[in-house]
């Protein structure tokens, strides 16, 4: 990645013209994305239960409904009901309705001396004030019109709309809506209240809700972006790379979303407000390297840009996949609008880096800050910030006790989050998603109130056999089912076939309520059933009568809710009706809540991938199991506290914040990875993990705490949005940053003191000579690999020709191994006064291990012929060896200890033959 970083760099020109031209072509798609305001994406993907409702749908009837609210004191006057026909025509005239549904469409059955009358209830209005008041008492007495077309005050009415949906018209439901506006807005004035609710209404009003979103939250994630960015990096030219490279990114999303049929809806409309935050988190990482190498080069960009790209190349290409991996975890579900929201992110999440790592150098080049910093007394309030943030940090994680109460304290919270996980519900009801403030919740309230609910659901009986429910045994166990839910309480009205047969056996018995059931005798049934029409019936039985459906209107709005009444309502049904019928419920509600049971699975399934993913991309970077777990306890952390933040505070598993665990893994891991990589950088050069710690600190604390700011405010700008699941996702996304840098900043330092980290980019590009792999008596017995670890936790040095790797006198507690050059032993010859050279190293040959047994001053100089590569391990390197690889260290040990005593025999004989 730091080649690629380099070569935008000098062919900046070539980078900007391509970008540009893939831009405009993006944007020519862009501009055609098309809204869903559909409740189909909020089902579960390829689910067979969508055949049979529309089998359903075809035998009974839509149960798309749209209700039209009248409510008016006065409503039983010639004068409002003139008003109501008039309406009543003109909605059902209207292009969809397929069953209107009122006072004047139904049939009054009323007793009358034995005999039944079957008029009309109202076929026209009446003239006169009388006339009004008896359609409004026979209203009042029939069951089938409580509650359903008529209040119990009599003081509101509603018309049913059963509307035949237009499936190749996307915009249906929106035109629909508009439509009955248009014409029940030229009655409002003559009624207190008049309004529409339904499934077309809901699904206008998410149409409009998504593109209020697009104008509102997009624009305030790019404020809260720049300031941010400007303000930690206090530079304006600089802040504004990020906008150019997540707005480029954002083009070509949007070109990518048409190109594959993704629209916008609840969840994607916010991709372009998370890629403007997430997509800068590199950019920040980016600038602050650039800034410090325009600081170290003098203001000189490409030479920034060159140091910028060696120090993060490796850092930012893991991080980035780790991005992308959050997001595309969660395409691993069932739910159609989260699998929309994982690719259109995920595509995002892919795309930017590559935008970043070209575009970003490119800009640098062009517009880059090249203005040094004066260095003075006074330190800027914000770097004054960052140094205290730092310090304190260090602070904890140095001092054993300090380090032992965040210890308790961190595991007591995770230890609490994870009881609190248990109180977690599932949720994905569609009313849920906009706030209690708004029309759509106040208009489904008030329906609820004072009629009956405008959501729907069939429970549809199949017994196999023509004539079924014609027989009183059969039709009397519909009937016990409707009882029983009318005495739990749980919905607003049920219909269904056995009201009419019950309704025609009440008033054949002179209206007595107590005949209001289904009668004994088949055969009267079969005479009942006279009296209707088709149409009366085509809702609630097939023409053979061997399927009848129960239409449940209610207003229940939570998904655990239902679930809990579903499994009641089953097991009843089971024990009523006949064990060889079948009987299932169906719908469009009871598709939506379906995928809530799918829900959770899929985010434990999606956060073991992702986890997983994490911990193989840690273990093959570091080539370590301790590293990839390392990795994953400080990024767990905030995860179960969110867990149980959600449980505490009763917020719902739904489409939103089922994706916050993914999401917020594949982003905190960023920081995570920084710091582990520049960690393992500073303890190669330094050798010292406490000065190795307190570097990557003071080095990592802008960066990370910069883009933690940028990312909890911009997550935070989601609490803007007209929906709920997004300003909960929006919330607990925000909550999780702050509660991951908390764990990066102080779980992950105490974790990494116990370590030491090797990367397989380290392991492969470091190149050993034959001689070192196959002579060198220090390496005996170990393997290529193991021996590339040990130089690669030692302190690696280089020397030119005519310089000293050692002086003679000079202090000293290491020792060397020479890895590549030759270079002279040289000691000085106190009675000749000349220097003589002992011998020759060749690589393979260490030299001045006798300081690892007793510190002391070097016996000789040690001269490079020509240019040397050397290895420097010292006691306590030696020791860090010994316990992160005990193996590898026992090996060293032993050779160590045998070439200590080939010396002391070697000097032993020298003095020997000497005497």
């Amino acid at each position: 990645m730091g080649k690629i970083m380099l070569w935008s760099s000098r062919h900046a020109k070539l980078v900007v013209a391509v970008i540009v031209a893939v831009s405009i072509i993006s944007a020519f798609f862009a501009v055609q994305v098309r809204i869903d305001s559909g409740t189909e994406g909020m089902m579960i993907e390829g689910d067979p239960a969508k055949d049979f409702h529309r089998d359903t749908v075809a035998k009974f009837g839509s149960d798309n409904v749209t209700v039209i609210f009248i409510r008016d004191k006065n409503l039983f006057t010639p004068e409002k009901l003139k008003v109501l026909e008039n309406l009543y025509y003109d909605l059902k005239d209207l292009p969809g309705v397929e069953r209107c549904e009122s006072l004047l469409s139904v049939t009054n059955f009323k007793g009358v001396g034995g005999a039944l009358e079957t008029n009309p209830l109202m076929d026209r209005a009446p003239e006169t004030l009388e006339e009004a008041k008896r359609i409004q008492a026979d209203a009042l007495k029939s069951p089938l019109f409580i509650n359903s077309l008529i209040s119990s005050d009599g003081q509101m009415t509603a018309i049913n709309l059963y509307v035949d949906v237009d499936k190749k018209d996307p915009e249906f439901h929106t035109k629909f809506s508009k439509k009955v506006d248009e014409v029940s807005g030229k009655y409002q004035k003559d009624f207190e209240r008049l309004f529409q609710f339904g499934n077309s209404f809901s699904r206008r009003a998410i149409g409009e809700n998504i593109i209020s979103d697009q104008f509102r939250i997009a624009p305030m994630a790019v404020a809260v972006l720049v300031i941010t960015l400007i303000a930690a990096l206090r530079n304006f030219s600089a802040g504004m790379m990020p906008m150019l490279t997540a707005g480029t990114s954002v083009i070509w999303t949007f070109g990518f979303m048409v190109l594959v049929g993704i629209p916008l809806n609840v969840l994607t409309v916010i991709v372009p407000s998370i890629m403007i935050v997430v997509g800068s988190t590199e950019d920040l990482h980016m600038l602050s390297e650039y800034m410090t190498g325009i600081e170290e080069t003098g203001g000189s960009s490409d030479k920034s840009i060159e140091l910028m790209s060696g120090k993060l190349g490796l850092a930012v290409l893991m991080t980035a996949m780790t991005t992308f991996l959050g997001f595309f975890s969660i395409i691993y579900n069932d739910i159609t609008m989260l699998v929309q929201f994982g690719m259109a992110s995920a595509f995002a999440l892919f795309i930017n880096p590559i935008i970043t790592f070209t575009l970003g150098p490119a800009y640098l080049h062009f517009f880059g800050p090249r203005k040094v910093r004066k260095h003075d007394d006074k330190v800027h309030a914000i770097d004054r910030g960052f140094l205290l943030v730092g310090k304190g940090i260090l602070n904890i994680v140095s001092h054993p006790r300090k380090k032992m109460i965040a210890i308790v304290v961190f595991s007591l919270l995770a230890l609490g989050g994870l009881a609190a996980t248990s109180l977690v519900k599932v949720n994905n009801d569609f009313i849920a998603y906009f706030k209690e403030s708004s029309d759509l919740r106040q208009r489904s309230a008030t329906l609820h109130k004072e009629l009956s609910g405008a959501q729907t659901f069939f429970i549809r009986i199949t017994s196999g056999m023509p004539g079924t429910f014609k027989q009183s045994e059969y039709l009397s166990q519909v009937a016990a089912i409707q009882q029983f839910m009318q005495q739990k309480g749980w919905f607003d009205k049920t219909e269904s076939l056995a009201d009419r047969v019950a309704l025609i056996n009440m008033e054949m018995n002179d209206g007595n309520r107590k005949y209001f059931s289904i009668p004994e005798s088949s055969n009267l049934i079969s005479q009942y059933l006279l009296f209707f029409q088709r149409d009366d019936l085509s809702r609630f039985v097939t023409p053979d009568y061997s399927e009848v459906s129960i239409m449940v209107r209610h207003n229940v709005s939570a998904s655990y809710e239902i679930n809990a009444i579903l499994a009641e309502l089953q097991d009843h049904i089971k024990k009523t009706i006949n064990p060889s019928f079948k009987a299932e419920f169906t719908g469009e509600y009871i598709l939506i809540n379906k995928a809530a049971e799918t829900l959770a699975m899929n985010s434990v399934s999606s956060l073991g991938f992702l986890l997983l993913i994490v911990f193989v991309c840690m273990y093959l970077l570091f080539w370590s199991v301790k590293a990839g777990l390392i990795s994953l306890i400080p990024n767990v952390f905030p995860i179960v506290m969110i867990f149980g933040v959600m449980g505490l505070f009763d917020i719902p598993l739904n489409v939103g914040t089922a994706m916050v665990a993914c999401i917020s893994i594949g982003i905190a891991v960023d920081d995570t990875m920084h710091m582990m990589t520049r960690y393992n950088a500073e303890m190669r050069e330094r050798q010292n993990g406490p000065e190795a710690l307190a570097a990557v600190l003071h080095d990592e604390i802008r960066p990370v705490v910069s883009t933690t700011v940028a990312l909890t405010l911009g997550f935070a700008v989601c609490t803007a949005s007209n929906f709920v699941p997004v300003i909960q996702f929006g919330i607990l996304s925000a909550v999780v940053m702050v509660m991951a840098i908390m764990a990066d900043l102080i779980i992950t330092p105490i974790l990494l003191q116990s370590t030491q980290l090797i990367t397989l980019w380290d392991l492969v590009g470091l190149k050993l000579r034959e001689e070192v792999i196959k002579q060198s008596a220090f390496f005996e017995g170990l393997r290529a690999w193991q021996r590339k670890k040990v130089c690669l936790l030692g302190r690696m040095k280089e020397k030119r020709a005519g310089e000293y790797a050692v002086v003679q006198g000079d202090l000293g507690n290491s020792m060397y191994l020479l890895l590549d050059g030759k270079a002279d032993v040289i000691g000085h010859d106190e009675t000749t006064g000349q220097d003589v050279t002992f011998t020759t190293l060749k690589p393979g040959d260490i030299f001045g291990e006798i300081a690892l047994v007793k510190a002391g001053p070097r016996s000789a100089h040690v001269l490079a012929r020509e240019p040397i590569r050397y290895l420097e391990i010292d006691w306590e390197g030696l020791k860090r060896i010994q316990r992160i690889y005990p193996r590898i260290g026992g090996k060293l040990f032993l050779n160590l200890s045998r070439i200590l005593g080939e010396r002391l025999v070697h000097t032993n004989e020298m003095l020997l033959g000497k005497v």
